[in-house]
């Protein structure tokens, strides 16, 4: 029984970091603590790190539920996260499981692009819009959606990865294994690979960006063929889903451009109904939002949100 209002835990597992918050039923963040997942070390070493997080945000004070955000889908039957390319170690078998034994309360699981577009949805669109996709952009491309108010996860819990369209069937190698992927052209690895194929300079984004901001002419090509794949995922998605909005987050939506440049590129590939003005919307939380969608999922289970 709780003599106050239930306290909940968020976590978001990263390849590099694990991060943790602790939530009231007001959906106020009380505390933040993040470290590095030092996946490299074994499942038990960010097991550990993740305990830790956990510890630190709730330091002593008892929490009904944790909700926990992952770089890939969760199958319960299987008990087994698929699709992490970049961090193999989380597809393992038994992971789960594992982490799920060392806690006293219900774990509640979700892809992190699904972490993200409840907490971005809740902060800026809830009310003025009703079906949205958010989409992360840094070292992949992962997307969750949100229609007609609800979180949409498919029949398996695997819907939204526009990452994995193929814009090229033939096309670049990405780090699934197929070919074409818009993750091969979009995010940031990417950008940094394309870069030094056409200059035999290796930069990160952001230096591309300067030098684009410059008018060096291979960043501007590189960055203006970025606009243009962008613009086709996007418009694809909003074709096949009827969506009202779409929000961008990760380290890669920092760049002013993609608002400027891609919703009139848009346009061009709109199909059916007339959408003179479509929202590219920033992400308002930054790199807060994962680990309070993540959240989020546990005061759902408690009966205190409804998505």
């Amino acid at each position: 029984m709780f003599m106050t209002e239930p306290f909940v835990v968020g976590v978001d597992l990263g390849g590099t970091k694990v991060e943790a918050c602790l939530l009231d039923a007001d959906r106020r963040i009380l505390e933040r603590v993040r470290l590095p997942s030092e996946a490299e070390k074994g499942a038990d070493r960010v097991i550990e790190n993740i305990r830790r997080v956990i510890d630190a945000v709730s330091a002593g004070r008892d929490y009904a539920a944790v909700g926990m955000g992952t770089p890939a889908t969760y199958m319960e039957d299987e008990d087994r996260l698929f699709g992490a390319p970049h961090t193999p170690l989380y597809e393992k078998p038994g992971f789960i499981r594992r982490f799920r034994d060392s806690l006293p309360v219900p774990l509640l699981i979700e892809n992190d692009a699904n972490c993200l577009a409840l907490a971005e949805f809740f902060a800026g669109c809830s009310g003025t819009y009703r079906s949205v996709m958010a989409v992360i952009l840094g070292t992949g491309m992962g997307s969750g959606l949100i229609l007609e108010n609800k979180l949409y996860r498919g029949a398996a819990g695997g819907a939204g990865e526009i990452g994995h369209t193929s814009v090229n069937v033939d096309g670049r190698l990405c780090g699934c294994g197929r070919k074409g992927c818009a993750e091969a052209y979009l995010s940031g690895p990417s950008h940094t690979r394309l870069f030094f194929e056409r200059t035999g300079k290796r930069l990160a984004l952001q230096e591309i960006y300067s030098l684009y901001e410059q008018g060096d002419r291979q960043a501007v090509e590189l960055l203006n063929e970025s606009c243009r794949v962008m613009a086709a995922v996007f418009a694809d998605a909003v074709n096949i889903l009827d969506l009202e909005a779409i929000i961008l987050g990760g380290g890669v939506s920092n760049l002013s451009l993609w608002y400027s440049r891609v919703p009139p590129l848009m346009k061009d590939s709109f199909f059916g109904i007339p959408r003179p003005e479509f929202p590219l919307i920033s992400a308002k939380l930054g790199d807060s939002a994962g680990v309070v969608g993540a959240a989020y999922l546990a005061l759902r289970h408690l009966g205190l949100m409804d998505f």
